[in-house]
């Protein structure tokens, strides 16, 4: 079984990400608090708690890791740059450097739609755009793409960089009695299909050593394009942002 490193794996994303890693790969999961995940102790998923601004710790995570799934960060894109830096910004180099050093093939880096989240709401965004953050949160992101090219041109490590989508934006709002507009169903992603493009991230042989797919559901209008993610990835998501009720 190849060995997978899943940080973050006690956020949003992580812990609803595990269910379909445990049986797949030789999984380790950790964050800076891992109780909320504290079920899967027993279920074949080795726990660790670690703190990513600590590039020893890092080190110490990366040791015998094939592949690296780096989702730790701070998703608020309310967050001032001192919110950011330590997690986001050192946090990211702290990941990437010690996956390098210890030898990971592949660290896929959970990157966001606020890395292009200034283009009009009618633009859809390739991913050869330039990045236009509207928020520090988003320049943050768009940091980690830059540093995640480097260390794929660079060094013997390929990083694929997700544009993760409004992730579960739609079921949240529903749960808060809110009405979604076009904008929100044109960014919007399901879990299941993060989770399956996760997946192809981590098992595709890749073209070039560095990638930026993005990571939305197969919605009626993309506010992200998904034409080359598709085909650079095999990613076949199955729900639409503007079939949500």
């Amino acid at each position: 079984m190849k060995k997978l490193l899943l940080t973050g794996a006690a956020g949003r994303i992580g812990s609803r990400l595990i269910e379909d890693l445990v049986d797949k790969y030789d999984l380790t999961a950790a964050d800076k608090d891992c109780s909320a995940i504290a079920e899967w102790d027993d279920r074949g998923c080795r726990l660790v708690t670690f703190d990513v601004t600590d590039l020893s710790d890092c080190r110490r995570l990366c040791e015998g890791i094939d592949t690296v799934i780096h989702l730790a960060g701070n998703p608020s894109p309310f967050a001032k740059y001192d919110e950011l830096k330590g997690v986001n910004i050192d946090g990211t180099y702290n990941m990437m450097q010690a996956a390098s050093e210890r030898g990971v093939s592949r660290l896929i880096f959970a990157s966001s739609i606020h890395a292009v989240k200034g283009y009009a709401a009618d633009e859809q965004v390739k991913t050869t755009s330039p990045v236009r953050p509207p928020d520090l949160y988003g320049a943050s992101k768009a940091f980690g793409e830059a540093i995640g090219h480097y260390y794929g041109s660079e060094t013997d490590m390929e990083v694929v960089a997700i544009r993760i989508g409004g992730y579960r934006s739609l079921e949240v709002m529903k749960e808060n009695g809110e009405e979604p507009d076009m904008r929100e169903r044109s960014t919007y992603i399901s879990k299941r299909d993060l989770n399956q493009l996760i997946q192809k991230c981590a098992e595709v042989t890749l073209e070039k050593p560095f990638m930026i797919v993005h990571g939305l559901s197969d919605n009626t209008f993309k506010f992200m394009d998904l034409t080359d993610t598709k085909e650079k990835t095999g990613y076949a998501p199955v729900d639409n942002g503007f079939d949500f009720k």
